[in-house]
């Protein structure tokens, strides 16, 4: 078929990326890597230091229409891991798609998915989807944080499309559901009382754990961080929390102390850099 048949999207290149990463717990309790695939332009490196702290890379600079990134984490029993990003990712404005982002965690032992905040420019169109399957007795903490627009430059997002489901199991039932879909004017969406009352930097945390119920009230106590809007509310082993900020900055100056608390160690080293 002659490229002045082809639709624009089928004729710009795409980027297509995938990690696979596995541990496992060593006859001593540590932590260790157990397994690596990565293609593409996804890439993941392992710092030195105590435990297991993978650093997810775009190699490609960014996301935008018809672009996918997959990864899947595995931790079994008696292992502890931490997955983060190597920095903020960008999604820029689409000509045609969205960019597809799917990630799928099983754990049986701890696991702390922290990425860095994911930046859309005006115009961006994103679909997200996390999936978890845990055991009765693991530990998650999952944090996302999403920014629209860099607001330091003046940006504003007026048109795009961000959806972001999240589904969690635990002993193969379903026992947490979230989905987000904001389509057309997302600034105009934002402003409304009932999605951000004018915020433009949003995070959704949760923890799963047998201590999460007994965590709320502390965890309320930190979201009064000056310039926050936040909830938290804990029910059946689950802690959920949402915040909105008016802009990153703010955001992820309250949410870094939130992390902390609930894993009980400082934020990825990479968060500090």
């Amino acid at each position: 078929m002659p490229d002045a048949a082809l639709g624009p999207a089928s004729r710009l290149q795409r980027l297509e990326g995938r990690v696979v990463l596995g541990v496992k717990a060593d006859a001593d309790g540590i932590t260790r890597l157990d397994r690596l695939y990565q293609s593409g332009s996804a890439r993941l490196r392992l710092p030195k230091g105590p435990g297991v702290e993978g650093v997810l890379i775009n190699t490609g600079g960014g996301l935008t229409g018809g672009d996918a990134l997959e990864t899947e984490v595995i931790v079994p029993a008696g292992a502890r891991a931490t997955v983060t990003t190597q920095a903020a990712e960008k999604v820029y404005r689409a000509s045609a798609g969205e960019a597809r982002v799917l990630n799928r965690l099983v754990v049986a032992g701890r696991l702390d998915w922290l990425p860095q905040e994911t930046i859309l420019f005006d115009g961006a169109r994103l679909c997200r989807r996390l999936d978890v399957e845990m055991a009765p007795d693991a530990t998650l903490l999952a944090a996302e944080a999403t920014v629209f627009g860099r607001t330091a430059r003046g940006e504003r997002v007026t048109h795009g499309l961000f959806r972001d489901d999240w589904r969690i199991r635990r002993g193969g039932r379903l026992v947490y559901a979230d989905a987000v879909r904001l389509e057309g004017d997302i600034e105009a969406q934002l402003a409304r009382a009932a999605v951000a009352g004018g915020g433009c930097a949003v995070a959704s945390c949760l923890y799963v754990a047998g201590d999460a119920e007994a965590r709320v009230e502390a965890v309320r106590d930190l979201l009064r961080a000056e310039g926050v809007k936040a909830g938290a509310s804990a029910w059946n082993g689950l802690l959920a929390l949402r915040m909105v900020a008016p802009d990153g900055q703010t955001l992820l100056r309250a949410l870094a102390p939130l992390i902390e608390f609930l894993r009980g160690a400082p934020v990825p080293r990479v968060w500090r850099c």
